[in-house]
């Protein structure tokens, strides 16, 4: 299975939660090999990620979060925590 450069950015939250199939994973993880935009790219979504993890909550009201997080979810098709 060889991935384009759109279908590894659609996989990119699942790889980086270690959700995708091993079938996936490896064409996912070959396709890096072969290209240095998406190494580029995954490597600079992963260093995001990490930053934003150690921030603190912002403090918005629980009931305007809860929406933001609804609207989230429906914009994305997941529960976001």
């Amino acid at each position: 299975m060889n991935l384009t450069c759109e279908e590894l950015l659609q996989l990119l939250y699942d790889h980086h939660e270690g959700a995708l199939a091993i079938e996936v994973r490896e064409s996912f993880e070959a396709h890096l090999v072969i290209c240095r935009d998406c190494t580029h790219y995954v490597e600079s979504y992963t260093h995001t990620v990490r930053i934003v993890r150690k921030l603190p909550r912002c403090g918005i009201p629980q009931d305007v979060e809860a929406r933001l997080r609804a609207k989230l979810s429906e914009h994305l098709g997941e529960t976001i925590d």
